[in-house]
């Protein structure tokens, strides 16, 4: 077989990642090619707060469609640095018999000289070089010829129509220039607004700590308790779900902000800054504590992040379509390790960590049964809801 080994932090991947691959594939007949994910190389910080498995999804998603495409996982759990040479080796040794193609663009060709190890790379495989816009080709051609020299082993170009186009440059603008949603596969563009991917606003220890003594100060004692199960049972689930773990605990740790405050001043806020008042609201002032909170987000905590005043006003009630975000503030609301009373929390927090859909509609069924026992105090909202979810599993929405 003639295999192909694309490697990179693809962070995002793009459109020209899988036009490259497919260039390859065609020009140099191969088989196959594998996308190549990096995990920890010594040159970049591949991360950018960004889970390496979320890197490795996002790659899933991309080229589900395509058959002669596919991923190696084995640097995304190797410990250390990851070096190309490393993994050209064991594929090679664990493929003994096939001829090894290994894909890189033309930066890299340029100071490929100063990789560890080229010569081993070079032993492995055929260098095949992806041209980038704007790039001189003498200067490509004079690299690729300096490279034989050197090494052993064939360098080539590959026949590519180059663009400009830079993962760097969708992270970057991902959230004010819209036109660059268009090099992604929608599954991609999906995913990253899903798990809050690239988003201008990051929180860390320090945010915690700030946020924390704030609310130590704003709540009674036993809802600063729970305020602090919720915060780090959303920690707990963003790490599981993939989810940036710092903004879920932020939301959980802001998601009560407006439980102290009077049912009068409740009302104020939300006349006095256009905040709709449902004529329930106005029954139960206590439900606009989600909406207040959200409010005091930005106006009094210096949170500007949408995701988490969402989450904040939907955290009671629900809503049909909940992002993850919202998912993970709702449950970790119900099921943190201060609340006793209700039903089957042992089963809801095992599920929370296998089907977080699934922990979501149980937690509506319990709240439904308990509101048609108190039907005064039913919120439509939460009705619509359930009745989303309900719809969701059975494969309805």
């Amino acid at each position: 077989m003639r295999i192909g080994i694309y490697g990179g932090t693809f962070n995002p991947i793009h459109n020209t990642h899988i036009d490259i691959a497919r260039a390859a594939l065609e020009q140099f007949s191969l088989d196959k090619v594998y996308f190549l994910v990096a995990g920890n190389p010594p040159h970049k910080d591949t991360a950018e707060n960004i889970p390496d498995a979320c890197r490795l999804e996002m790659v899933k998603f991309a080229i589900a469609n395509q058959p002669k495409i596919a991923i190696d996982e084995r640097e995304i759990y190797r410990t250390g640095k990851s070096y190309s040479y490393i993994s050209l080796t064991e594929i090679k040794k664990e493929n003994p018999t096939d001829d090894i193609f290994f894909i890189m663009g033309s930066d890299s060709l340029l100071y490929f000289k100063n990789w560890v190890k080229p010569d081993v790379i070079s032993d492995c495989a055929t260098i095949l070089v992806a041209p980038r816009l704007g790039d001189n080709m003498d200067v490509l051609n004079n690299a690729i010829n300096e490279c034989k020299d050197l090494f052993s082993g064939d360098f080539f170009l590959i026949d590519y129509k180059a663009n400009g186009l830079a993962s760097s440059v969708i992270r970057q603008d991902y959230y004010t220039d819209k036109s660059v949603h268009k090099w992604l596969d929608s599954k991609v563009e999906e995913y990253i607004i899903e798990h809050n991917l690239y988003s201008p606003y990051s929180y860390h220890y320090d945010d915690i700590l700030r946020l924390s003594q704030e609310m130590n100060k704003e709540l009674k004692s036993s809802r600063y308790v729970h305020t602090l199960g919720v915060a780090t049972t959303a920690y707990s689930l963003a790490l599981k779900w993939n989810y940036p773990a710092y903004t879920a605990m932020v939301a959980g740790i802001l998601h009560d902000c407006a439980k102290c405050i009077s049912d009068e001043k409740r009302i104020s806020v939300c006349e006095k800054n256009n905040i709709p008042i449902r004529d329930i609201e106005y029954k139960y002032p206590h439900l606009l504590h989600g909406k207040v909170g959200a409010f005091y987000c930005k106006s009094k905590y210096d949170v500007f992040d949408d995701q988490i005043a969402h989450a904040i006003e939907v955290h009671t009630t629900g809503c049909p379509g909940m992002n993850l975000l919202d998912k993970i503030i709702f449950v970790a609301d119900y099921i943190e390790p201060g609340r006793d009373k209700q039903p089957r929390l042992d089963i809801l927090r095992s599920v929370a960590y296998e089907d977080l859909d699934k922990c979501v509609f149980m937690i509506l069924e319990d709240t439904v049964n308990y509101l048609n026992e108190n039907p005064e105090m039913v919120d439509s909202t939460t009705i619509d809801t359930y009745n989303y979810y309900l719809n969701e599993m059975k494969g309805e929405v």
